[in-house]
């Protein structure tokens, strides 16, 4: 538990979008930022794409691109990934 504020805060539900453990979030994290692939990128902007195009992504898509949706450097992404789709 830690003291925000006034109001105490469980954080062992809590988990890292660079490790993948539980007990704290990315920003806190001690290991190296997790590396992204060349394949990593592909599936996003063809996620991107599905979904621009109102086509309805499965749970698994969903769920992962939630996941990948919550890095720190993901509006500069996203706007990447669209405007990739968009020269496609």
């Amino acid at each position: 538990r830690e003291t925000v504020g006034s109001s105490m805060v469980q954080k062992s539900g809590i988990q890292c979008y660079n490790c993948k453990e539980y007990g704290h979030v990315a920003k806190e994290c001690q290991k190296p930022k997790r590396a992204k692939d060349a394949a990593c990128h592909r599936e996003k902007m063809l996620l991107c794409k599905q979904e621009e195009a109102r086509i309805q992504l499965n749970a698994d898509q969903a769920d992962w691109k939630d996941d990948t949706d919550n890095e720190s450097d993901d509006q500069e992404l996203e706007a990447h990934y669209m405007y990739m789709a968009k020269l496609q």
